[in-house]
């Protein structure tokens, strides 16, 4: 066993080169998320070659592996609950890991020295996808469970953010599924944020939905939140209603993509954003999203929700421009009142006889 800052790690295998055993690679990487792997490879790295692998700590590790100690932890929560590892904390920080690189033969001994708590749940089946990508099956996670992973600060963060995008505080299913992408798919929480704000992008807010997306993106090895938009882009959301409202025929820019995405500010379902967009062409012959941009905050600062509202906006609209139009031609008569008076026409008979009596008062 050797003593490392932070904690103490240690191995039952006592070979003098890195070894990884055919039943991690075939029982337990395929299914695992890459980064976990990762870990794990570097902690077995650790233990078999402490002479040169000098001081580490969570804090090392994740600074080695540019991610969070939050990252970390959850990497060894999950390779724990796969069987492969255990480790003990003391006044919340961890002070030892044990693992071995036989999955097979730890599995018993690790059982015996795990906590009651959080990693007492039985491991979920696997699903295989056709890709070849392994996605473990959902679990209920018991209260006593849920409690003490909510501790994490980027669970917890993760949380709090789906929260402000759905505006109301999260219900239990939401949170099993937030708990299901995190620690047993690995999903960070900036791809949960991503999860929500494609949802709610759709005008959808169930947790049925947020799982299917969700797991599309797991199984298609889907990482990263900008990965993730791109994935919902070519096929779906808000995207393609507006490419199709607006008929274009090409990938929006990432400058477009920007405008677009601010418009879920407004909470405007797809079909109020689709109508903003029918007008604009309409009303310019062009795909001006500026312009789109223009009729949306119109609508928002007038209360507009549904397609309803829309009209009544438009009649409203009609009337008050009806009523200005009816105002210019009362007062355009007005002006004109005064030019109105009858004229005489003068024959130049009339024009002679002006003449002779100006004449005749002249010489008076």
């Amino acid at each position: 066993m050797s003593f490392i800052m932070g904690f103490t790690i240690s191995t039952t295998s006592n070979c003098g080169l890195t070894l990884i055993s055919n039943s991690f690679i075939q029982n337990h990487m395929p299914s695992a998320n890459g980064n976990f792997v990762k870990i794990y490879l570097y902690l077995v790295m650790l233990c078999q070659h402490a002479d040169t692998a000098g001081n580490s700590s969570i804090d090392a590790l994740a600074d080695c592996f540019e991610c969070t100690e939050s990252d970390i932890l959850r990497a060894l929560r999950y390779w724990q609950k796969e069987g492969l590892l255990s480790f003990t904390e003391q006044n919340g920080e961890i002070t030892s890991i044990v693992l071995s690189t036989d999955a097979t033969d730890t599995a018993s001994a690790v059982t015996a020295e795990r906590e009651p708590d959080i990693d007492a749940s039985p491991v979920a089946e696997e699903t295989v996808v056709p890709d070849g990508i392994s996605i473990p099956n959902r679990q209920e996670y018991t209260p006593l469970q849920a409690e003490a992973l909510m501790k994490d600060i980027e669970i917890s963060e993760a949380i709090s953010q789906a929260e402000k995008i759905l505006g109301t505080t999260l219900s239990t299913t939401h949170l099993q599924m937030i708990l299901y992408f995190m620690c047993d798919i690995g999903f960070s929480q900036e791809m949960i944020a991503t999860l929500y704000r494609t949802a709610h992008s759709r005008g959808k807010t169930s947790p049925k939905y947020m799982e299917a997306i969700g797991l599309t993106w797991a199984k298609k090895g889907i990482t990263t939140p900008e990965e993730a938009k791109d994935e919902s882009s070519a096929f779906s959301g808000l995207y393609h209603v507006v490419s199709k409202a607006l008929g274009l025929n090409r990938s929006l820019a990432p400058a477009e993509r920007e405008i677009i995405d601010t418009w879920s500010n407004y909470g405007f379902s797809d079909k109020i954003i689709e109508q903003a967009c029918k007008r604009t062409v309409l009303q310019t012959g062009g795909t001006n999203l500026n312009y789109i941009t223009s009729i949306l905050k119109d609508w928002h600062k007038k209360g507009v929700l549904t397609l309803a509202d829309i009209e009544k906006c438009d009649k409203s609209f009609q009337q008050k421009k009806k009523t200005g139009e009816q105002k210019n031609s009362a007062t355009q008569q007005k002006r004109n009142q005064f030019q109105s008076f009858p004229q005489r026409e003068y024959s130049k008979e009339d024009y002679s006889s002006l003449e002779k009596q100006l004449l005749r008062n002249v010489q008076a």
